[in-house]
């Protein structure tokens, strides 16, 4: 077996079918906890914090939302797959047989499934079926690869979503807090008698337990978003892909940094957040790509 996804040819983007079970659930997660906030919480505020809240909460929700929406819809291939004459892009592949071919590109950077030479660093991703432009991992939450093209908005998700996360749980903590022990004075300043949830009054009891089972899910989600973005600053940091990380050696990462490269000339010069994140695309044929020949 190849391990390569055959049957349904390439995947241009996250709304390719398949859908995956992982990103119905971020989406469901993402709408149903802005729902809880917008009309549940949010009526548990008033006056100047209210407006402050509001603000606050609707810019984050837009950037979490934008940036899952184009990390989603952005196809991250490789130039080659998109120009190459011989290019597989968008036909059904044949199965690839690694007993007979080998590695799926060879040291000539030439992939034998796309039939185009690519970047010195594409991989190519066996869900999506094609080679993807500095390669960093295929991300089940959005259906898609991360890749050159939406790394830095895959940032930006981690970034809003973390912080959007650790809102909610902060403001629903507030609200757990003064209906647990100041009751009666909180439902005062609202002008209630009784805790509402969508207008109609319910027993305390159980807006208690809601809000724990909302700071609890807030907290978690917090926890594995923020380790995460940890982890990728970390990699942007050394000039590694989560690939780099996970399947070379420690001995092998320190060579391959995307923020040193060797010119021409031999010397080192050094890369900006630009030519890590953005699409400037180091061709095969240029001497200066920072990652050498590599089969995979």
């Amino acid at each position: 077996s190849s391990g390569i996804n055959a049957e349904y040819g390439d995947r241009r983007n996250g709304l390719t079918w398949p859908t995956n079970a992982f990103q119905v659930l971020a989406i469901t997660v993402l709408f149903l906890f802005s729902l809880a906030h917008f009309l549940v919480l949010c009526q548990y505020t008033s006056g100047a914090y209210l407006r402050i809240l509001l603000v606050i909460s609707i810019f984050f929700f837009v950037m979490t939302t934008g940036a899952k929406i184009i990390c989603t819809l952005t196809d991250p291939a490789d130039g080659g797959v998109f120009t190459g004459e011989l290019s597989t892009y968008g036909q059904v592949k044949e199965p690839f047989d690694r007993a007979k071919r080998g590695h799926v590109i060879t040291a000539d950077l030439l992939c034998q499934i796309c039939n185009v030479r690519v970047d010195r660093t594409s991989r190519h991703c066996s869900q999506c079926n094609k080679c993807v432009l500095r390669f960093d991992h295929h991300c089940d939450y959005i259906n898609n690869c991360v890749g050159r093209r939406n790394y830095l908005y895959y940032i930006g998700l981690l970034l809003s979503s973390s912080l959007y996360s650790l809102l909610v749980m902060f403001n629903a903590t507030f609200i757990l807090y003064r209906i647990s022990f100041k009751q009666r004075e909180f439902l005062s300043e609202l002008g209630w008698s009784r805790p509402r949830i969508l207008g109609r009054d319910v027993d305390a009891a159980i807006l208690v337990t809601l809000l724990i089972i909302l700071v609890i899910m807030m907290f978690i989600s917090f926890v594995l978003v923020i380790n995460l973005l940890r982890l990728h600053l970390y990699l942007l940091y050394n000039g590694w892909t989560t690939w780099d990380y996970y399947c070379r050696s420690k001995e092998e990462r320190k060579k391959h940094s995307y923020w040193k490269y060797k010119t021409r000339e031999g010397t080192v010069q050094s890369m900006t957040i630009a030519n890590v994140c953005q699409n400037n695309v180091l061709r095969p044929n240029n001497k200066t790509s920072p990652m050498p020949p590599h089969a995979i």
